[in-house]
């Protein structure tokens, strides 16, 4: 049995070493398998939120040696660019006097880091001013999570709800043409387009792009009809093995929207009752989000 330890958001305690990789969870989260290989896999080239041991096992299993390494000098490549790139601008902007909190949040500074640099200067950061700035955003981010559960939405009015049943049926196309775990990271809805971000490591192929734009059309062609279950959120558990987002502040009854047997998710949004009624769907972009993060843009004709 091995272990991998999460040291920061962005280092993993493997066998003594240190990883640089991105991995935005909780500092001392345990990862296990028996597999030493797979484990080193499934941290360079994969990085979810948080990982499951099944997770590590039937994942890494996506990838060959050669891929690994790719992954690896891709991943410390555009780390290590990263972080430089942020320090340069985070020490700018802590001669501007830029706040701890903004520091942060906005170029990656630990408050410690800005904390020794401040008694370089003379000068004493306000912790408190610091901590009630984290709880605000803290609780902003909640709620983006429960609006994330709402899909996006801007509004519910008849493109939305296009748009928003639409991003089933991509999410769903992603995971067939992309073949691997793959989850919603952020949704944004308008009247004119959706954005959808998910995990992936790489730019996705102009070939790839081209099948997954196809199958969405060919599942709105197909005239599926959209169900609505209200069920037991175990029972739904059972339906939906991989799961976008946290769903323990949800109640015990959770919706579940069911596109035949394409696509079924956990969801709280409004959806057309066909999918005859979404017209064209047209990928316009695709790029990258964040770390490990791509995000596409469609509208629909």
């Amino acid at each position: 049995m091995f272990k991998a330890t999460i040291v920061t958001p962005n280092k993993v305690l493997f066998e003594g070493e240190v990883w640089s990789v991105f991995l935005p969870g909780a500092t001392g989260e345990f990862f296990e398998t028996y597999d030493k290989e797979k484990i080193k896999q499934m941290i360079l080239a994969w990085k979810p939120e948080k990982y499951k041991p099944e997770d590590l096992r039937s994942q890494a299993e996506k990838f060959s040696k050669e891929k690994f390494k790719e992954s690896i000098l891709e991943v410390i490549k555009n780390e290590d660019e990263r972080f430089r790139q942020t320090l340069e601008k985070g020490l700018k902007e802590f001669e501007k006097g830029t706040s701890a909190f903004d520091l942060f949040q906005s170029y990656g500074f630990p408050i410690e880091m800005t904390i020794e640099l401040a008694k370089e200067k003379g000068v004493v950061v306000n912790i408190d001013e610091f901590n009630e700035a984290m709880k605000k955003h803290q609780e902003i981010s909640k709620a983006g999570s429960e609006q994330k559960f709402k899909g996006g939405l801007a509004g519910t009015g008849e493109m939305e709800t296009k748009y928003h049943t639409a991003t089933h049926l991509l999410l769903a196309s992603l995971r067939k043409v992309l073949g691997g775990e793959i989850v919603q990271k952020g949704s944004n809805i308008t009247i004119e387009r959706m954005r959808f971000d998910f995990n992936w490591p790489e730019k996705v192929t102009v070939e790839q792009l081209k099948k997954i734009e196809d199958l969405v059309n060919e599942k709105i062609a197909e005239k599926i009809p959209v169900e609505l279950l209200e069920i037991p959120k175990e029972e739904a558990k059972k339906l939906i093995t991989t799961l976008s987002f946290d769903l323990s502040k949800y109640g015990d009854i959770v919706k579940v929207y069911k596109i035949g047997d394409f696509s079924v998710e956990f969801c709280g949004g409004p959806h057309v009752s066909n999918t005859s009624e979404l017209g064209h769907f047209k990928i316009t972009k695709e790029e990258a989000s964040s770390a490990g993060v791509r995000r596409i843009k469609a509208v629909l004709e």
